[in-house]
């Protein structure tokens, strides 16, 4: 037999189980990307969102912990030619949330999960209702999971192989990741217990912690980018507070301790570890309540096997997990915010790679019993009916595809206020007025003030400074903090009048109709 002249032997073509594997890794991450860009969110939200998507784009600062990696990265993807600029943030949640399936697939298959036991793990993860919600909007979460699933795999990466260099790259992430949002501190445990708990001699050798120290220190290095921002007085700041005279007193945060400040949350100091006796007691209920209705009932049952055999087969591996998983757990449960719901995502991607894990075990088991066809195929079956079931049930929970509330909600707001008005108002009000300022550029005139950072003792004493110089509005009715304040209905928001002790106007209000 004559064999081809040299040069034109044809090329070796993708074996079948590599060209699925590449097939599947591309579909964990087109799928949810496509079901989250047709549901997300037209343009910007409100509450958070909008002072992220305002920061973000316009080089200013955040309130606590500063979030500084997404801050670069907004800023970065504000400036892409496509739709406005709220819709371009939500969009990067999107692309956040489909990179962690994908990610969190790759960690699946490292970890000897197969591709249908992975898909319908975090097919249950991605269609969830709060996982899905925060890939709609601009929000810190699924640049955290991402992230997360990221230092998971090269963390495994590293075990496979213990030098140096992969080292430095996870602890590069660790760093980069905390200047994503602060909690990434709460892994750190579990990621300490796997490096010493899979490869302790070449951790423990020099060169290897040298390079973990300057992979850990680079990747800090991104809140270098709040004082560079600080420097540049930016129009729009959260970290500091108003004064009396409406005046914004900026945290400094070229010093250590402005910094602190900012980084470590004192702000929100008193609602951590907040909850005591029966009370924690019902916060650790309502998690569980809520793991359960994320994975349904198809994914509990596998999720705790998958655990289970993990620590077995793995004990590094499966402890590490444990622990990121309680610390987080056990963090935020105790942490008195009501959006605390959403801040269990990397608690839930660690519950996913449990449930990928226990499924396969099943898979395998049928397929050990010989029940290779029937068994089987039920099985798959249900894990694909689980995953269709949450999309159908959460689907129209979540959808924002048709919301504009919070751009009608400002465009609203703004229609009333008089020129050279100051409004005051809280998170679910002021944010998106303050985005359609400065990035829009609408109403430049109008000073807004959002009145988490202004005391009632001084907000009362700026609107009795400012009675008769300028309209004053409210976006609620004042409490007993604010007793020489009274106010009226004007649109979405109430007009302030400034009242004696009697309950008379002090003097006619530049802005009152009467």
């Amino acid at each position: 037999m004559k064999r081809a002249p040299a040069g034109t032997e044809p090329k070796p073509s993708l074996g079948p189980a590599r060209s699925h594997r590449v097939a599947s890794e591309m579909l964990a991450f087109v799928l949810p990307f496509v079901v989250y860009l047709m549901t997300a969110a037209p343009t910007v939200y409100n509450l958070d969102s909008a002072e992220l998507s305002t920061a973000a784009s316009t080089g200013g600062i955040l309130r606590a912990t500063g979030y500084p990696l997404y801050l670069i990265v907004g800023r970065v993807w504000s400036e892409l030619p496509l739709g406005d600029v709220g819709w371009r943030l939500n969009v990067l949640s999107a692309v956040c949330g489909a990179l962690t399936i994908f990610l969190g697939h790759r960690v699946l298959r490292r970890l000897g999960v197969g591709p249908w036991a992975s898909a319908g793990a975090l097919g249950l993860l991605a269609s969830s209702r709060y996982f899905w919600a925060m890939s709609l909007i601009a929000e810190v979460y699924t640049l955290h999971t991402a992230l997360v699933a990221g230092i998971l795999l090269l963390l495994l990466r590293w075990e496979e192989s213990p030098t140096p260099a992969r080292l430095a790259l996870a602890t590069f992430t660790v760093g980069l990741a905390s200047g994503n949002h602060v909690a990434t501190v709460l892994l750190a445990p579990g990621c300490l217990w796997f490096v010493l708990g899979t490869a302790p001699r070449e951790a423990l050798r020099w060169h290897s912690l040298a390079a973990a120290a300057a992979g850990l220190i680079a990747g800090l290095s991104v809140y270098l980018y709040l004082p560079l921002l600080y420097l540049t007085s930016p129009a729009f700041n959260y970290a500091g507070q108003y004064d009396s005279s409406g005046v914004f007193v900026p945290v400094d945060l070229t010093t250590i301790s402005g910094m602190w400040w900012l980084v470590s949350g004192r702000v929100f100091a008193g609602q951590m570890l907040a909850y005591s006796g029966t009370d924690l007691l019902a916060e650790f209920g309502h998690f569980f309540a809520e793991l359960w209705r994320t994975f349904l009932f198809v994914g509990v049952g596998p999720g705790v096997v998958g655990a289970v055999l993990l620590f077995r087969r793995r004990a590094s591996t499966g402890v590490a997990l444990g622990l990121m998983f309680a610390i987080t757990v056990g963090f935020y449960v105790d942490y008195r915010v009501v959006d605390k719901d959403t801040m269990f995502l990397g608690a839930y991607l660690i519950c996913a790679l449990w449930v990928g894990i226990g499924y396969q075990w099943l898979d395998g088991l049928l397929e050990r019993s010989g029940r290779i066809g029937g068994g089987r195929t039920a099985l798959r079956f249900v894990m694909v009916a689980g995953v269709i079931a949450a999309v159908a049930w959460n689907g129209p929970r979540v959808d924002l595809s048709d919301d504009w509330s919070g751009r009608d909600q400002g465009e609203a707001i703004l229609s009333v206020l008089e020129q050279n008005a100051l409004f005051v108002g809280f998170w679910d009000t002021t944010p998106v007025v303050e985005y359609l300022q400065m990035v829009d550029g609408r109403r430049p005139d109008v000073k807004a003030v959002n009145r988490f950072l202004i005391s009632d003792k001084d907000l009362l004493e700026l609107l009795e400074r400012q009675h008769g110089r300028r309209p004053m509005f409210l976006d609620t009715v004042p409490g007993p903090s604010l007793p020489g304040v009274r106010v009226a209905p004007a649109g979405p928001v109430f007009r302030v009048i400034a009242v004696n002790r009697d309950g008379t106007p002090r003097s006619r209000d530049p802005g009152d109709p009467r």
